[in-house]
């Protein structure tokens, strides 16, 4: 049984090496709630392409061993985000990507668990 989040990233470390396709199932879960989340926190401004910018990138990290993806806005969009979300002196921080992380490591952590439970059959 895991009690703590160090708990968890053993068995999930544990997971990958045991059992990939848990592991890759649990990490395109989480990745997938992450960016949904994301688009219904990015503020949806005039045109709306900062929302409609959020993309999951392909499973990285393949060669050293960990399975693992990146979340976040594309290029066309990418550089401008960090504006509204950490504030300008013209603007007040919105802080959207914070928002999200706190919102999402929860439900994040809970889907982690249940594909450690399955795929390690704890």
């Amino acid at each position: 049984m895991t009690t703590g989040a160090d708990d968890v990233l053993a068995n999930l470390t544990k997971l990958q090496l045991n059992n990939k396709r848990a592991a890759r199932k649990a990490v395109d879960e989480g990745a997938q709630l992450f960016a949904k989340n994301l688009t219904a926190n990015t503020p949806i401004g005039e045109t709306g392409e900062m929302a409609a910018s959020v993309e999951v990138s392909g499973f990285k990290g393949a060669n050293q061993g960990l399975i693992e993806k990146d979340i976040g806005y594309n290029h066309a969009v990418g550089n401008r985000v960090h504006y509204p979300d950490t504030g300008t002196i013209y603007q007040s921080a919105q802080n959207f990507v914070e928002q999200t992380i706190n919102q999402s490591t929860p439900q994040v952590q809970e889907i982690y668990r249940e594909q450690i439970m399955k795929g390690l059959k704890l």
